[in-house]
């Protein structure tokens, strides 16, 4: 799969769900301003454990010893870069505990064929290609059915009841490794299993510590994907943008731009209006 440096230049379900789903005047301020961002202590967590996760399944591939407090160890110096607040760091102690505890022995089962791979494809003609990072590509060894991974943090499953809502990310990374020539075994849209840890630990009898979630993705699911490649291209092309204080991620917990934006109003001017002051402190190219 052909790398990049960055995800600038390429679409990602995570920016498409933005521009299309959420707020797409955040879009706006993050990728086409380029407006100071800050720091996401809460998005850091989900860094922090899938570097976590990355080192536990290396070192199963390598056959080195390993152990929970290794990979805390490991997360924690890794949120520390970004926050030391204790309850987030409590937050991630947790995620980790209920992998190594649940996750962990799922995985030991199938065999890892790629690791973070990244991909860059072009799906829709005329339009930005698609692109990021797998989590994982992992293969049955009972029947050698290969499948794709994700991990992902949550602090309960209310979006995750069941996958409708996440199609189209699994469609995407389904058919890059369809279309990818590093993976020639691959020639039909491979299963997702999202593998989900909460954010905290619990000694009831009915608390879930994590879940596990599988989608197969079809053909509609990849048509349905470049249909909103091509209404996020018109959406710049005619510079739709607006505020979705709706939005779940419309929150200080999410958006570094929240005070300047909802309650300070200072981003909240017109595109042009924003542009002009991004230039003018040499954030835009």
């Amino acid at each position: 799969m052909s790398a990049v440096s960055s995800r600038k230049g390429r679409w990602h379900q995570s920016t498409l769900s933005s521009l299309l789903d959420g707020c797409s005047w955040q879009y706006f301020l993050t990728y086409i301003a380029e407006i100071e961002q800050g720091i996401k202590p809460h998005a850091a967590i989900g860094t922090a454990y899938h570097a976590a996760v990355e080192l536990s399944e290396l070192a199963r591939a390598y056959k080195i010893p390993t152990s929970m407090e290794q990979l805390l160890s490991s997360a924690h110096e890794e949120l520390d870069k970004v926050t030391t607040d204790p309850d987030l760091h409590n937050n991630l102690s947790a995620c980790v505990t209920n992998y190594w505890a649940h996750i962990r022995p799922y995985l030991e089962q199938y065999e890892m064929v790629a690791l973070e791979p990244e991909f860059t494809i072009n799906l829709v003609d005329g339009a930005q290609p698609i692109g990021g990072y797998i989590d994982g590509i992992y293969r049955d060894p009972q029947d050698g059915t290969v499948f794709i991974i994700d991990h992902k943090t949550v602090g309960n499953f209310n979006r995750w009841r069941n996958t409708d809502s996440h199609r189209h990310q699994a469609a995407m990374y389904a058919v890059a490794l369809v279309l990818s020539e590093e993976f020639p075994q691959i020639t039909e849209l491979p299963e997702m299993r999202y593998l989900l840890v909460r954010t905290s630990t619990g000694t009831r009898s009915n608390f879930e510590p994590s879940r596990i979630l599988t989608l197969q993705p079809d053909m509609e699911d990849v048509y349905v994907l470049g249909d909103r490649i091509r209404q996020a291209e018109h959406k710049i092309l005619m510079s739709d943008f607006e505020k979705k204080t709706s939005w779940p991620l419309c929150s200080p917990m999410w958006c570094s731009y929240y005070d300047r934006c909802v309650l300070g109003n200072e981003l909240s001017g017109t595109v042009d209006s924003v542009l002009s002051l991004s230039v003018g402190s040499g954030k835009t190219q």
